[in-house]
């Protein structure tokens, strides 16, 4: 009897359907779905519970092989809940005896790795998701959901984009034709300056001609 009970609970949980643990949001679950994902890993070569929030972990993500202890249990509240999920946890590991520079030297792949330990919690389906699981269930349930308002949000976007292009071309057209009347006004007015200077040049050369022929004629007067 207890072996049915205790495989009908488990069916309950695989499932997805509310059950006394699978449908509570607490340290508690959090912990046992980060434990089923590390043991779902395919890279993982080897998890073993040693201890409450202690483990013999070795993956080939990166080189080790050792202890990992759960050091802290983060869990995060956005606003409260929906049908889309507002809140997450993490879970925050320590790998015991690694070198000092063991972070900063595999930094991308420890990096990828703990990104894994953080999951969200869908108000719906009452279970934690990871961010893979996460990240598929909005793409699901968004254009399901929105699709008329994704359309108009689109069209809107590139209406608007349409129509300051529009803008941005007719003002660059506007700006071509005043800058070139004004280059054409300061051209014609370029011109008549000149002309003015030459006139007046010429206007002095014959002033110093008639200055001259003055001379001369006085010059022979006096002989």
């Amino acid at each position: 009897m207890n072996r049915i009970i205790l495989a009908g609970f488990a069916l309950i949980c695989l499932l997805g359907l509310p059950a006394p643990v699978c449908s509570q949001k607490n340290e508690s679950t959090l912990i046992a779905t980060w434990e089923q994902e590390q043991k779902s890993d395919p890279a993982t070569i080897t998890f073993e519970k040693l201890a409450d929030r202690k483990y013999h972990f070795a993956t080939k993500r990166f080189p080790f092989d050792g202890e990992l202890l759960v050091r802290n249990v983060s869990l995060q509240d956005f606003g409260g809940e929906n049908e889309y999920g507002t809140s997450s946890g993490t879970v925050e590991v320590e790998l015991q005896g690694v070198a000092e520079d063991f972070h900063r030297t595999f930094a991308m792949s420890y990096g990828q790795w703990t990104v894994g330990n953080t999951f969200y919690w869908d108000a719906k389906g009452q279970r934690w998701l990871t961010p893979e699981q996460n990240a598929k269930y909005f793409r699901d349930a968004i254009p399901r959901s929105r699709p008329l308002w994704s359309f108009l949000f689109v069209q809107g976007w590139l209406a608007l984009l349409l129509v300051l292009v529009v803008v941005l071309f007719l003002s660059l057209f506007r700006y071509n034709r005043r800058m070139k009347e004004i280059t054409e006004r300061s051209n014609r007015s370029l011109a008549i300056g000149e002309r003015a200077v030459q006139l007046s040049e010429r206007n002095v050369q014959l002033q110093e001609e008639h200055a001259k022929l003055l001379q001369e004629i006085r010059d022979l007067l006096k002989e």
